[in-house]
């Protein structure tokens, strides 16, 4: 295509999904967008994606052009006021197209308007779905209906984002992260719980966190009060608890009444609850749940304050031990031999039951359309890929969209806002309901049957909750080793892509089939059970948004609800060495995914669960019959 005509259809297509642009009395971006073709009358959105700062997705106003375009006005928040250039660019939320006039670029100073300050009046962020954003932190701001939240210096902006997790037999729960751009004296969530009756007691749940760990064994401690609301601010009206905050998930439970005058002064605008963390970075919480106070369980000995320490000892040794057995010895012990399987070992045969893969994409348009090729060969049984597109700007969302088309069995999802991993990952799980999925990475290729061999080991080994397979790079799941003579992890070069069906069929004929149990899988291919995500709920996003750590989180947290880990050693996916991070990243998001790992699960021995999975024997016995993979590869 001519290079003119090519440019003039791109600008045509532009102008056609709206107009954006930045006027600097006062700070303000407006436009006009275009409305959905299908639901013409719907108010339609942008998202904005912001270099250096967080994306929102922007409401149109309700009124309209002489073209039947919508109004678009957003103040930029005093987090953008502070004199450094940002680009910015535009894109309808329903077509994909970028709007005329982007990409343009953010540079203001000076103070937020104050409208800011009030409820939004048609421009605002989307809820229940699709929360994300950022206020000024010094400004008391309504995120939706009967939220608001605020932060005290030396915070400048917060940042603030919904929050799902599935639960059995209920709809999702919500709730919020905020996170601040510093340390602040406190971080508030103000929430409406409405009018409750006079005189009548009231029971509400409460399960909060720390949204980022800043250091070592964190913690804040955590008001809980009874407020009004009054001429926009918010009045302590009593303090109805006070506890403390940890990275963990936390139940603090309230109970109180209303006196027949505090119910009549607050009925027109009804009871909030005050959630102030102070001395932190932010706050992270489930909406609160009415509900009766929850007794706890009768005591297993007669001093009470033993139970909290037995609870712990029985997590400790799923972790460390066999995950199934509270009984077990504890540490430090030597990796004992499993436990004998439930069905005799064989190849794996027969169809498998429905599952769904989650394959979170960002960018990598060939080595993804190879992975997606090598998924549709290697169907033996019933299977959907849902292709989790976390914005990618090359070439890789056209060819998703193609591949989409071609075969009823993937199914794409797009976002146009790049939001991490971790949370594409979660995304995925929330869209699927097979009673087993697999989280897949998109620079994977797996063989033919491998769906087959993951779910014999899962029935081979009862109480399986994740199963994962061998790889040629995949840290103590590498084949035919783990780890170079220098002591860094193997990659294993002597296998490439062209080996996969070779590497496969020796597998087949060389493997035990043992199914031993690891503390931990390698996150590259992990299939679950949904079970574990109604259990524990899903990948921590708060802790690990760009990986890092996500995958281990969750093995602990599945080990010590008692779910086993099964690998799958005659199952063999290839993992292609991309790099996805820069030296100082890597290391950066390294020590933050520590701190996390440190916090959420003190206590853990790492050293003695690596120690388990090096002195694996079934394994060990498997890799010296591949001491010379090279020749019979060649």
């Amino acid at each position: 295509m001519d290079g003119s005509v090519e440019t003039r259809q791109a600008e045509a297509e532009a102008q056609a999904a709206g107009e954006l642009r930045l006027t600097l009395e006062p700070a303000t971006l407006r436009g006009w967008v275009a409305p959905d073709p299908e639901d013409p009358e719907a108010l339609p959105e942008i998202a904005l994606d912001i270099a250096g700062a967080a994306g929102c997705v922007i409401t149109a106003e309700p009124h309209c052009d002489a073209a039947g375009r919508y109004r678009l006005t957003w103040p930029l928040p005093a987090g953008l006021r502070d004199g450094v250039a940002r680009t910015a660019r535009a894109f309808h939320m329903i077509s994909g197209l970028e709007l005329a006039g982007s990409p343009l670029t953010l540079l203001a100073t000076g103070e937020a308007a104050t409208a800011m300050a009030t409820e939004p009046s048609g421009t605002g962020l989307r809820w229940p779905e699709g929360l994300a954003g950022e206020r000024a932190a010094s400004l008391v701001s309504p995120l939706a209906e009967g939220l608001y939240a605020e932060a005290e210096a030396p915070a400048r902006t917060l940042r603030f984002e919904l929050l799902a997790e599935p639960e059995a037999g209920a709809e999702p729960r919500r709730g919020l992260r905020l996170l601040a751009d510093a340390v602040a004296g406190s971080v508030t969530l103000h929430v409406r719980l409405g009018a409750p009756v006079a005189e009548t007691m009231a029971h509400w749940r409460i399960i909060a966190w720390l949204p980022e760990a800043t250091e070592n064994h964190l913690r804040a401690r955590l008001d809980i009060t009874l407020e009004r609301r009054e001429g926009g601010a918010f009045h302590e009206m009593r303090r109805l608890r006070r506890s403390t905050l940890f990275r963990r998930r936390s139940e603090h439970a309230v109970e109180f009444w209303l006196s027949a005058e505090e119910a009549a002064l607050l009925a027109a605008e009804g009871v909030w609850l005050g959630l102030r963390a102070h001395r932190a970075k932010g706050l992270s919480a489930w909406l609160p749940e009415p509900g009766p106070l929850r007794l706890p369980d009768a005591p297993l000995f007669e001093d009470g304050r033993l139970d909290g320490a037995f609870g712990d000892a029985v997590q400790f040794v799923r972790v460390h031990g066999e995950a199934r057995a509270e009984a077990h010895p504890l540490l430090p012990a030597l990796w004992k031999a499993p436990p004998r399987l439930s069905q005799p070992a064989r190849a794996a045969g027969g169809a498998h039951p429905f599952t769904q893969i989650i394959l979170p994409i960002y960018n990598g348009h060939e080595e993804v359309k190879q992975c997606l090729h090598a998924l549709r060969a290697a169907a033996t049984g019933p299977m959907q890929v849902v292709m989790v597109d976390d914005g990618s700007r090359d070439f890789t969302a056209e060819m998703l969209r193609a591949e989409a088309a071609a075969d009823p069995r993937f199914i794409l999802h797009r976002r146009d806002i790049n939001r991490g991993y971790t949370k594409s990952i979660n995304e995925g799980v929330l869209l699927t309901g097979a009673d087993w999925v697999v989280v897949l990475n998109s620079d994977t290729l797996p063989p033919p049957g491998w769906l087959d061999r993951l779910h014999a080991a899962a029935r081979a080994r009862p109480g399986t909750g994740m199963v994962g397979p061998l790889s040629n790079a995949a840290t103590w799941q590498s084949i035919p080793a783990a780890k170079r003579p220098d002591g860094s992890w193997s990659t294993n070069d002597v296998i490439e892509p062209r080996h996969l069906h070779r590497i496969q069929a020796i597998l087949d004929r060389v493997s035990e089939r043992a199914y031993p149990e690891f503390p931990v899988l390698n996150g590259f291919c992990t299939m679950i059970a949904r079970e574990v995500f109604q259990t524990i709920g899903l990948y921590d996003e708060d802790a690990f948004p760009m990986g890092y750590g996500e995958e281990t989180d969750l093995c602990l947290r599945a080990r010590r609800a008692g779910f086993r880990l099964t690998l799958a050693d005659d199952g063999f996916v290839y993992h292609h060495k991309s790099v996805s991070f820069g030296g100082v990243a890597r290391a950066r998001l390294s020590r933050a995914g520590g701190l996390e790992m440190t916090n959420k699960h003190a206590g853990v021995i790492v050293p003695a669960l690596e120690r388990m999975m090096q002195d694996c024997a079934p394994l060990g016995r498997l890799r010296a019959r591949l001491t010379n993979l090279a020749a019979e590869l060649d």
